[in-house]
């Protein structure tokens, strides 16, 4: 499990704040940012319980690339992954070793939440 520190606390942070804006406000490089950092963070801190999760943001981060979707990322192929990285990111959630990062976790999957809400109107 990731180790609760302040470069996972600031992370999520960073993560809650840039999607708590709004689906219009947010630009794919934005997201591909963010999604580097926690790729960074998983890689250096994470466990096979977050292995899932990574391959997950890898495909996020896919579908917001320009060089890859030819500048349009497709919003319900994005909702479809975020629905996966929610369901993920609650399952790590509730294993016994996330107790300590519950609170955080519980805050990155309300931004989600809101991310797919958005996209799947």
């Amino acid at each position: 499990m990731i180790n609760k520190d302040e470069n996972q606390i600031s992370l999520i942070d960073e993560t809650v704040n840039a999607f708590d804006s709004g689906i219009s406000t947010i630009e794919p490089q934005d997201g591909m940012s963010i999604i580097d950092k926690w790729l960074d963070r998983l890689d250096e801190a994470g466990d096979d319980a977050t292995d899932e999760i990574a391959d997950t943001l890898e495909e996020l981060r896919a579908e917001l690339d320009p060089d890859q979707n030819e500048g349009q990322p497709n919003a319900e192929v994005i909702a479809e992954i975020l629905e996966d990285l929610i369901t993920q990111t609650k399952g790590v959630m509730q294993s016994a070793e996330a107790s300590a990062e519950q609170t955080e976790l519980s805050q990155v999957v309300a931004a989600l939440e809101n991310l797919h809400r958005q996209l799947a109107q």
